[in-house]
Formats: C-alpha cells, sequence, structure tokens
C-alpha cells in the first residue's frame, strides 16, 4: 500500500527565538544587537530600540550580517596557494593541514631568528580576549618581534596622550547640545552613523555643521560648509585658527591658566601662522579660514569630531595634537 498523505498533516510551528547581544566589531559605539533565530538559524539582526544609544539603528556591515553569514560563496576552510605569488591560485585544504603547515613555518623561522616573525593584527570582530591577549602570551613565548600592533590609530592616540593625558573624547550624547560642529576628517555617514543622528539633532536644533576633508564625502556633502584642504595639512588650518583665536581675543583666560601648561611656547608657534600662509599650504581661501575661526571662537558651545584618518599621514600625530589644543 501507498504510505499515507501527508498533504493535510499539521507541521510543527518554527521555533522562533529573539537572543539580545552586543555587536562584536571594534567600534566604540557597542551596538544592542536584537537576533532572531529560527530553527537554529539567524533570520534577522536589528538594534535593540531600548538600547539608547544604538535607538534601533545599525551600519550596513551589521545590518547585513546573515546575509555574509549564510552566504553561498562565503569561505569557510583553508585555501592553499598552488601557484605564484599574485596568480590567485588557491585549492582547499583541511584545517589540521593548514594548522600543520602554519606551525611548521613558524619552528623553522624561530629555530633561526626569533624575531623574524612580525605579529600584525587589530581587532576587528573580536573582543579584548580573543584580539589581546591569548595571541600575545604565544607570540611573547615564541620569541617574535615586539611593536604596537597596529598603525590604525597610534599616532593621534598617542597625540591625545601627550596633548590631553589620555585618549579622551567628548561623550557623544553631548554633541546634540552643540551650536557648532567641526566634523573633522571623518564620513560620518558612512563610519560613525550614532553620532551622525546626535549631529542632525543639533542641527535641526540650529546648529551649523562644517565637515573638514580632503574628500567630498556624503557627509561634507549634508553639512553647511566643507573646507576642502590638502591631504596632510591640517595642522596648519589648526594653528591658523589658533593666530585667528589669539589675534582677536577669541580665548578664556582664566581656563588657560588653570588647565593648561605650556601655552606661551603654543601661542608663539600659532602666531607664525597666519590665515595666509595656512590657505597657501592648505589651498584653501584666506576668508573661509578667518570665518571659520570666527565662528569656532564666538559661538558657544562648539565641538570637534576627530576621526583616524587625519592622523594616517607625516606629521598625523602632530595634526591630532594641534586640533587638540583647539579647546
Amino acid at each position: 500500500m501507498p504510505p499515507p498523505s501527508t498533504a493535510n498533516t499539521p507541521q510543527p510551528a518554527p521555533i522562533q527565538a529573539q537572543v539580545r547581544g552586543a555587536c562584536p566589531h571594534d567600534c566604540p559605539d557597542t551596538c544592542a544587537l536584537i537576533t532572531t533565530v529560527e530553527n537554529g538559524v539567524a533570520t534577522r539582526v536589528q538594534g535593540n530600540p531600548d538600547h539608547p544609544h544604538t535607538d534601533g539603528v545599525l551600519c550596513a556591515k551589521v545590518s547585513r550580517y546573515t546575509e555574509r553569514s549564510y552566504h553561498p560563496e562565503r569561505i569557510l576552510t583553508p585555501l592553499k596557494r598552488t601557484g605564484p605569488k599574485g596568480s590567485g591560485q588557491f585549492a582547499p585544504v583541511g584545517w589540521d593541514e593548514a594548522l600543520a603547515d602554519i606551525a611548521q613555518r613558524l619552528q623553522s623561522i624561530a629555530a633561526r631568528a626569533p624575531e623574524a616573525i612580525l605579529p600584525y593584527s587589530y581587532a576587528g570582530t573580536m573582543g579584548l580576549v580573543q584580539g589581546e591577549s591569548m595571541d600575545r602570551r604565544f607570540f611573547h613565548r615564541l620569541g617574535a618581534s615586539q611593536l604596537d600592533r597596529t598603525i590604525c590609530a597610534s599616532a593621534g592616540a598617542e597625540a591625545l596622550v601627550q596633548t590631553l593625558g589620555g585618549k579622551l573624547g567628548m561623550k557623544v550624547e553631548f554633541f546634540a547640545e552643540s551650536r557648532l560642529i567641526l566634523i573633522w576628517g571623518s564620513n560620518s555617514i558612512g563610519s560613525n552613523l550614532h553620532f551622525w543622528r546626535y549631529a542632525q539633532q543639533a542641527k535641526r536644533n540650529g546648529a551649523r555643521l562644517v565637515c573638514i576633508d580632503p574628500r567630498k564625502t556624503e557627509t561634507a556633502d549634508k553639512c553647511h560648509e566643507h573646507i576642502q584642504l590638502r591631504p596632510g595639512t591640517d595642522a596648519a588650518l589648526a594653528l591658523a585658527l589658533m593666530h585667528e583665536l589669539i589675534a582677536h581675543d577669541w580665548l578664556d583666560p582664566d581656563y588657560i591658566a588653570r588647565h593648561t601648561l605650556g601655552w606661551e611656547a603654543l601661542r608663539e608657534r600659532a602666531l607664525q601662522w597666519p590665515p595666509e600662509r595656512a590657505a597657501e599650504v592648505c589651498g584653501v581661501p584666506v576668508e573661509q579660514i578667518r570665518q571659520l575661526a570666527k565662528d569656532y571662537g564666538t559661538t558657544q558651545p562648539a565641538a570637534i569630531r576627530l576621526n583616524y584618518g587625519m592622523q594616517r599621514v607625516r606629521g598625523g600625530g602632530n595634526a591630532v595634537r594641534a586640533v587638540a589644543c583647539l579647546p
């Protein structure tokens, strides 16, 4: 006899759950996530609307997590190069073979000169334990070269430590209270989405937004003004702004006296950079520099949002120091 028909047999409802978590990406926002799971498979990743900073909004990278995780072209096994370097010829191998090959290569180098092994990494989608814990112990035990593990933000981070005493910044929520925001070297719409929400809140309340960036980004297009300086000339612009603040006495002498060190030396240096000199270096109209200085010097509260790009050039650390001295 044929098997009984199952056409009218009720099918079990999918087992669905929502899992709360946090984004593992190396980003200061640390967004709160809600992941919908059906029968053990994640079907949707969304921001948690109950988390004030995330407010239900995720960047494009994380909101499409499920598409990348289950994409048929995602690489799930090690690939070993089989042709000349650069030829793009690879063959899949097992994990045991891949790990054995890497271990043998490290052992052979370490037997000759362990410092010839140079570990270079950053956080990516790892947390503090995975990103900055066991691997460091391993490479130290091996005797590999020691270095700052990233060039991502080392110059700018050291600049902030030397200028402010620590890698410090303003709470992003406070930008909503600003009357003037200088978005310096940041395409915030693409890389700093939650800050941009607060910037837009300030804008709706009457704040002026100025983007300082060599590129005409989507953020620059949405600001009131775009100051398109030449790459690597940020310090010159910052010193010219200081020049105008000093020349017009747009200063807070009580703050300077009580909370700063080295003011006289900085003042002397800044006075060497009139707007005309900076305009020639930066490729920015001199009147635009003067107006920016006036806006910054006479608008309260004003705020500056820096990003990583401007310190990835020669003299980038000193550029960050100059901008960090403006407040």
